[in-house]
């Protein structure tokens, strides 16, 4: 079955077809989205400010990292679990959209990143200022993707 009509599967199931008809699921679905990206990148902020030495003085990267592990993770489970539905309400949209597949590639490349490099340039210090500015770019651009979703429509 080719991909697009996966897509279009997807949203003309009960729950994309739900979801797309009622503007309080749509409006509900983005808050908790927002709230999960809001979470994500604050503490990614966070670390990568530490590690560009701009963070809070007194505790290192690593510990800053540790400490608020959870609130990043949280942060990413609530966009994982809420970007899909979002996703079904309108997939043939963001099936046509370039937008959608370059916030996802760049969402793939940024866990790949954290999850590995950046995780690393906790302990080595010689290369923490180039993750961290690297992961600030990626983070941001995954962000800024997923707002080009909504305002480049698909011709």
């Amino acid at each position: 079955m080719p991909l697009a009509r996966v897509f279009e599967w997807l949203q003309h199931t009960y729950l994309g077809e739900t979801i797309r008809h009622s503007a309080a699921l749509i409006a509900a679905l983005e808050i908790i989205h927002l709230i999960g990206l809001t979470l994500l990148l604050g503490t990614v902020l966070m670390i990568d400010l530490s590690l560009l030495g701009r963070g809070i003085g007194q505790y290192t990267a690593a510990r800053i990292a540790q400490e608020l592990g959870g609130w990043t993770i949280a942060g990413l489970a609530i966009m994982l679990a809420s970007g899909p539905l979002i996703l079904i309400s309108e997939a043939v949209k963001c099936y046509h959209s370039f937008a959608f597949w370059v916030k996802m590639t760049l969402l793939a490349a940024a866990l790949v990143f954290y999850f590995t490099v950046h995780r690393r340039a906790l302990t080595h210090p010689g290369s923490a200022k180039p993750a961290a500015i690297i992961s600030l770019v990626l983070w941001t651009s995954v962000a800024l993707a997923g707002k080009a979703i909504g305002i480049f429509q698909p011709q």
